[in-house]
């Protein structure tokens, strides 16, 4: 759902959302032994995510409180999958939207929660199992929820996502994700800018 605040913040961040990796992937490198040396032979993927709350709470008539019809992919999971392998978090000097997180902090329309990335496999399409955010050490008050990370023919990214205590926005998005390019999850309250750049 595209608000009229939607667009204004898509409006200010475009240009950086919609720009490609400022920089290429480079190849990992594990040590022997390691847990990368021991998944080689799969794909990994880095994850880098921004989750970040509007700094002015949904106004107008629409509840934004109510769960999405159906609650999207979140009610669909395959209990008999296993979870995909967090091989490790990235080091700082490894995230790629850092000129972005830092315009979204400086324009006071937002407020960003989280700025993140890790290296991780990719479940199978179709099987909705995901990471829950405190595996991925991300903590913040009220904000709780699973992402995902699916790989078929094309490549898929999910966020099953509540933020708020009273009252609780809920985001429910799978969408396909090209590598190397930042993909936007909108909500009227909060959102998602994701990337994900394979790792060779």
């Amino acid at each position: 759902m595209i608000t009229r605040r939607s667009l204004t913040l898509l409006t200010l961040l475009a240009p950086l959302v919609l720009q490609a990796a400022d920089a290429p992937a480079t190849p990992e490198t594990p040590a022997a032994g390691s847990a990368a040396t021991a998944l080689n032979a799969r794909n990994l993927y880095r994850v880098e995510v921004i989750i970040f709350r509007q700094s002015q709470a949904p106004g107008g008539s629409e509840d934004f409180t109510a769960q999405p019809e159906g609650r999207g992919f979140g009610d669909k999971r395959d209990v008999g999958s296993g979870p995909p392998t967090v091989v490790r978090p990235l080091e700082d000097n490894e995230l790629q939207m850092s000129a972005l997180a830092q315009t979204m902090r400086k324009s006071g329309s937002v407020q960003v929660l989280v700025h993140k990335g890790w290296l991780q496999t990719a479940t199978a399409w179709g099987r909705h199992v995901g990471l829950p955010l405190t595996d991925l050490g991300i903590e913040v008050p009220n904000l709780r929820g699973t992402l995902y990370l699916e790989r078929g023919d094309l490549l898929h990214f999910g966020a099953w996502l509540q933020l708020g205590n009273a009252p609780v926005y809920t985001l429910s998005e799978l969408r396909k994700v090209r590598l190397n390019e930042r993909h936007y999850l909108d909500h009227p309250a909060f959102g998602v800018v994701v990337q994900v750049t394979q790792s060779r």
